[in-house]
């Protein structure tokens, strides 16, 4: 019997045509009932993978570059390829349509140098309050053992306000911006144990760089300050450094020249001692050259002002 008649005999046995299972269930279970090709089939089958990686792609660089670093690892993966870091062609493939930034400018981007600040400023300020070596010996050596201060004795400096006794002395003399020699301490101690207020000018610090105007605050209150001691004070002490020109001291010496409460100590090397001479010669006031001589001067004016002291060194009032 030949092979189509044993054939046809079969499938009239089997009450119809005789069909394998085999074959329609493998296509049941890999492609649809209509017929289309194998390279459509993979590519549909492909088509949501594709549109995410797409997606992904064609976002603004504001997305994370994570979730582009984890499409391409998966992509790997599904190639059976281990995952690894994202390599520099991929990025440079990879540059954003929107920004046309590279993704690695987003996953190696530096972070933001602060800004050097700006250096402190530097203090400018000096101590004119400091110890000047006395290179021309105008200075006596301090009392030894230190005189014993009333306690009614006053020292008063700027920018403090004066506190005022009964009576006062104003340091007027040489400061050159701390240059001249520290006679005011000097003569503080020597006068300290009177119950005076004694007014010193000379403030502790200041800023050289300060303009010298009316309108700066600083230098203002310090003028100002001089000028209200000076007219109040019982008595004017002028004494002028040898080694300093002394300008404002010749000044205030001329303001108050005629006020009969100026004494003046100057010595002959001091650059205008001849002009300081004659206007004390003029006007009479009391002169001396050292130092020595200027303290018991000033004690004396202070008797002629109505000073009169009791055996214990206390002010005997009217």
């Amino acid at each position: 019997m030949s092979l189509a008649a044993h054939s046809a005999s079969s499938n009239k046995a089997l009450g119809g045509p005789f069909q394998t299972s085999f074959p329609n269930a493998s296509r049941s279970s890999t492609f649809p009932k209509r017929a289309i090709t194998v390279r459509d089939r993979v590519r549909k089958i492909a088509s949501p993978l594709l549109r995410s990686y797409t997606f992904t792609l064609t976002q603004p660089c504001g997305r994370t570059a994570s979730r582009d670093t984890t499409t391409l690892n998966l992509r790997r993966t599904h190639t059976n390829q281990a995952p690894t870091m994202t390599s520099k062609q991929e990025l440079e493939s990879n540059a954003c349509p929107t920004c046309k930034r590279k993704y690695e400018d987003k996953l190696e981007e530096k972070p933001s140098e602060e800004k050097p600040s700006k250096p402190a400023k530097t203090d400018t300020t000096i101590d004119i309050d400091a110890i000047v070596e006395d290179k021309h010996n105008q200075l006596p050596p301090l009392p030894s053992p230190p005189l014993k201060q009333h306690p009614r004795f006053v020292h008063c400096m700027p920018p403090e306000s004066p506190t005022y006794r009964e009576f006062s002395v104003f340091l007027a003399g040489s400061i050159e911006m701390g240059r001249a020699v520290q006679w005011q301490k000097h003569m503080a101690t020597f006068l300290s144990t009177l119950p005076i207020t004694v007014n010193n000018p000379r403030r502790g610090h200041w800023d050289p760089a300060a303009t010298q105007e009316a309108k700066n605050e600083s230098f203002r209150h310090q003028v100002e300050w001089e000028l209200s001691a000076l007219e109040k004070a019982d008595v004017v002490c002028f004494f002028l450094d040898v080694s300093t020109m002394s300008p404002v001291t010749m000044l205030e010496l001329g303001l108050w020249a005629k006020s009969n409460k100026v004494i003046v100590c100057c010595g002959k090397k001091f650059w205008r001692a001849g002009n300081i001479h004659i206007v004390c010669e003029r006007y009479g006031i009391p002169f001396v050259e050292t130092f020595e001589h200027l303290v018991p001067a000033i004690k004396n004016m202070l008797v002629e002002k109505g000073m009169k002291l009791d055996e214990s060194g206390d002010l005997v009032r009217p």
